[in-house]
């Protein structure tokens, strides 16, 4: 979803963002459809994005829309700040997890959600299956050098799927019905490797 590039209504200066004037510092509604978290930081919708970049849009944008800064203003102003500080701080939990952006920007780019598809690659499942009897017999055993080799693979199986969802993402042809499928399946993998590690480690 693009934004189109409006003027401030009351000091005539160009928005950067279209809820915020950084020039008089008006607070000014969401566009119709609301904006998504990329585009409520000013940042192109993507997966791969400068962590630096964002906290510092982050320590600016929320001293900006801080609703003590609005104390003494109009009940109307001072419930407005609420809401887009409140979004602000949404979007920036979304954005700076790895996971939670790759969802984000999945379903933005109109792919299901892990409600909608459960999917995994063939024999994914049956192999957690096994892998699941494999570390109940190490606990039970005690082995902790086996569970710290399935912690390992966790964390290995962990980095390969964050790094195919970055080739997936990263594909001029994104986002085709095919390469939503593949990053939708990889987030489900992503989450079972997630559930799996934390078994192992506790």
């Amino acid at each position: 979803m693009s934004v189109a590039v409006a003027t401030c209504p009351s000091c005539e200066a160009e928005l950067e963002l279209p809820y915020l004037c950084e020039e008089c510092g008006e607070l000014l509604r969401d566009p119709p459809g609301g904006l998504n978290a990329f585009e409520r930081f000013g940042l192109p919708v993507r997966y791969e994005l400068d962590r630096e970049e964002l906290e510092a849009r982050y320590l600016r944008l929320s001293r900006r829309l801080h609703p003590d800064r609005q104390i003494g203003k109009p009940a109307a102003r001072q419930s407005r700040a609420l809401i887009l500080s409140s979004a602000l701080n949404e979007a920036y939990s979304l954005l700076k997890d790895p996971r939670q952006r790759a969802e984000h920007l999945l379903v933005s780019c109109g792919g299901k959600s892990a409600d909608q598809d459960k999917s995994t690659p063939a024999a994914f499942l049956m192999e957690q299956m096994e892998l699941r009897e494999e570390v109940e017999a190490a606990q039970a055993q005690g082995d902790a050098a086996a569970l710290a080799r399935f912690a390992e693979r966790a964390q290995r199986e962990q980095r390969a799927c964050y790094q195919a969802l970055g080739r997936i993402f990263a594909d001029a042809t994104f986002p085709t019905d095919a390469l939503l499928k593949q990053a939708r399946e990889q987030l489900n993998v992503l989450k079972y490797w997630l559930t799996f590690a934390a078994e192992v480690t506790h």
